[in-house]
Formats: C-alpha cells, structure tokens, sequence
C-alpha cells in the first residue's frame, strides 16, 4: 500500500512537535503580555525584564525564562521532551501592589491558552503555582550578574495608562 503524502506544513509536524510549536508561540505571547501588563509603571525596576537562554546548557531541561520584579515564566522541557510553561509571581509585589497585577496578567494566560485560542490544546502544558515566592531576589540577582551571550535585559519604555 503506499503510504500518502503529507498535503500540509502541520501534516508533516507530529503531535508533539505541533504541540511544541504553540507552546513556544504561547511563550512568547505570554512574555509580551506580560511585559505589557507592567508597562505604566514610571519606575524602571518595575520595567525592566529579563530573559535568560537555557539551551547552551545540557544539564537541565530549562529552555528559556523571563524573569521580572512581578513575574517568572519558564519554559521547559519535561522528560517526554514536551514544552511546558511554569509561571509564578512574587510574594512582595503581589502584597505591596495588591492582586490587580497578578489577575491581569493571570487573565491573559487564561486567553491567550485557552483550547479555543490555539490550533493544538495545550492547556495541560501550563502550570501556574497557586503560591507566592521570592521572584523578586532571583530577578535582582541575574541583574547584578549582568548580561551574556545567553542573558539579555529588557526596558521598556513606560506607557501610560489608559484608565
């Protein structure tokens, strides 16, 4: 019997690289939202980002982070070799800032993730951990370790709020 051709660029993908494929688009998208969510703040800590290249690195399953004074977004690669994303929120910015960041930006992963939004279902590849943690002092740290080949800072220009 012969085997048919592949009439498409997604035939020729498997599942899991499909999966993978919007897992990684979703990466992005979630670190420009986030970005954007803390855009109007006139303080520049506040602005600024990190985003930090694991791959150089064999050792772990980490591909890439975005790390800021708010927020981390990780993704990775579980033993499958399947993308997920981890995303937690600081501790110290959610109790001086209150809850309005966090759910805005918890309302953007909810949208930009849900099935309907993407064209493979990958809401079981994203974990956001219902508890707070120190963001804050990892994202200072990689500050103070300074920039690479594989660590580059992001400052974005404040915009001012619509509200």
């Amino acid at each position: 019997m012969k085997a048919k051709k592949a009439t498409t660029v997604d035939q020729q993908f498997t599942a899991e690289q499909q999966q993978n494929n919007a897992v990684l688009s979703v990466f992005t998208q979630l670190t420009e939202a986030a970005r954007a969510v803390v855009s109007n703040f006139e303080t520049r800590k506040y602005r600024t980002s990190v985003l930090v290249n694991h791959l150089p690195n064999p050792n772990n399953n980490l591909v890439q982070e975005y790390i800021s004074y708010f927020f981390n977004i990780t993704l990775t690669r579980n033993r499958n070799s399947l993308l997920l994303i981890y995303i937690g929120f600081d501790s110290e910015a959610v109790s001086r800032f209150g809850t309005m960041i966090h759910n805005q930006f918890i309302r953007q992963v909810m949208k930009l993730t849900m099935k309907e939004q993407t064209t493979v279902d990958i809401e079981s590849c994203i974990r956001v951990d219902a508890n707070t943690k120190d963001i804050r002092g990892f994202f200072y740290r990689r500050l103070a370790e300074g920039e690479n080949d594989n660590v580059a800072f992001i400052i974005d220009e404040p915009t001012p709020s619509t509200e």
